[in-house]
């Protein structure tokens, strides 16, 4: 079975989503989620809601609350403002290659609707995202002693490849269907979106025997370490090891 998922991680609908891509995925069905934005003209800076945005999401949250499945949950305090996504889809990029992409998106998620963070801010996905992209398959721009930032200056991609990702996805997105998100194709046949693509997904759960809110793991630990090396070393070495070594204390 082939599911792939078109999200962005400020909709409501694809919060919901997420939290079944991770039922199914904790039975082991494959969720390919790709990362979109929804609306990248939105500018730089976080933006609050107008009165009529707020009674937008108001609704959104109302109408999603009749969908959930028991377990399943909806944040208790939406957000007050609508994060520029660039960032944080530059960052799933990044994940996506480096193998850490589900742990990447929990990470988000849980960020911007539980927590009210701005995850169009780079700084703010540097803190968030360190310990996953430690652990993954990174390449040296992002396990540098300093560890930077997840994303270039301008909350781009850093590397060629997530460029070429992000890209396609979003081209692959257009071509299908540009109606709201999420956008769901199962095994290649047409997309569904919106509430539809949510009454897929709990189809699919129900076929593959999972349970809503499954137990895992932390996805914001750093890379586990045996035998950390003396501080004195990882203060002046640094790189995986002084992330490691704090999160051993």
């Amino acid at each position: 079975m082939g599911l792939v998922l078109y999200a962005d991680f400020e909709s409501p609908a694809c919060y919901v989503a997420s939290s079944r891509a991770d039922a199914l995925i904790a039975t082991g069905v494959p969720v390919d989620w790709r990362a979109v934005e929804s609306d990248p003209h939105l500018p730089v800076g976080r933006r609050g809601l107008a009165a009529t945005e707020q009674e937008s999401l108001r609704h959104d949250l109302e109408s999603l609350e009749r969908l959930l499945l028991p377990g399943e949950t909806l944040p208790l305090s939406p957000p007050a403002f609508r994060p520029n996504t660039r960032g944080a889809v530059a960052a799933y990029a990044e994940a996506y290659g480096a193998g850490v992409a589900d742990d990447v998106r929990r990470l988000l998620f849980d960020a911007c609707w539980t927590r009210g963070a701005d995850i169009g801010s780079a700084e703010v996905l540097r803190r968030l995202l360190a310990g996953p992209l430690l652990r993954g398959r990174s390449t040296a721009a992002l396990t540098s002693s300093a560890f930077e930032s997840v994303v270039s200056p301008s909350r781009g991609p850093i590397t060629t490849d997530a460029w070429r990702r992000i890209r396609d996805w979003s081209e692959r997105r257009q071509s299908l269907d540009a109606r709201p998100l999420p956008l769901l194709v199962v095994d290649g046949w047409q997309p569904v979106w919106g509430e539809t693509a949510l009454r897929r997904l709990e189809k699919e759960m129900l076929k593959a025997g999972a349970t809503s809110a499954p137990v895992l793991p932390d996805p914001g630990r750093f890379p586990a370490v045996d035998d950390p090396p003396h501080f004195s070393w990882v203060s002046e070495v640094g790189g995986r090891w002084r992330h490691a070594w704090k999160a051993a204390l």
